[in-house]
């Protein structure tokens, strides 16, 4: 498995995220009462889009170059999972110490007593394994007067990341790769292309 870095941030006019939470629910046939069995870390994002259209063969040309080269399944890339530029000008911060696999996450090197990410945005956490997961702020992120901060968030890590690994929360991204449906593209009358783009992340 290579990582193939796209030629640009991916021209999409849209895109649905979906992340799924695998649990299992057992229902009592007296009582009706339920119980719910979770896997924590096993959340698994997914997405499907489609690009804006291009006109002429030779604007296409590296897009058809890049899916080429992902080798349908066999590689990865790095999707950016926002829509602006940049969430944030805020420097990254890195791990601090005491981070588990869980959904909290302790962060060093902030500037003080500021408000830096809202709940709903999103942050890359590198993993032990070379996952990088996306998980998105069920809260605000805002740090102490040491810099410091405590990021709360789905889904869970399922890891714990190493002390002073850098977190990503300017360009959050998921490390993604293509799923089974066949990758390709359309061609429309005047030389007008389409790039269907289905993807989940790699673990």
């Amino acid at each position: 498995m290579a990582i193939i870095q796209p030629p640009a941030r991916l021209p999409l006019r849209g895109i649905k995220w979906r992340c799924a939470e695998p649990a299992t629910v057992n229902r009592s046939g007296w009582t009706n009462t339920s119980k719910l069995v979770g896997l924590p870390g096993a959340g698994l994002w997914s997405a499907t889009g489609t690009f804006v259209t291009i006109i002429g063969e030779r604007a296409a040309l590296r897009w058809r170059g890049f899916f080429t080269a992902l080798r349908g399944q066999r590689h990865v890339f790095p999707l950016v999972a926002i829509e602006r530029q940049r969430q944030t000008t805020i420097a990254n911060p890195r791990v601090a110490s005491g981070a588990t696999g869980g959904d909290t996450l302790p962060l060093k090197g902030l500037p003080a007593s500021t408000a830096v990410l809202l709940c709903g945005e999103l942050m890359t956490v590198p993993l032990p394994s070379g996952h990088q997961r996306l998980v998105c702020l069920t809260r605000d992120l805002v740090s102490d007067g040491a810099g410091t901060a405590i990021a709360a968030f789905g889904p869970e890590l399922g890891e714990a990341p190493a002390a002073d690994a850098l977190v990503e929360i300017g360009e959050p991204f998921a490390l993604v790769r293509q799923t089974s449906e066949p990758p390709g593209w359309d061609v429309d009358v005047g030389q007008t292309y389409t790039f269907p783009l289905a993807i989940e992340e790699a673990r």
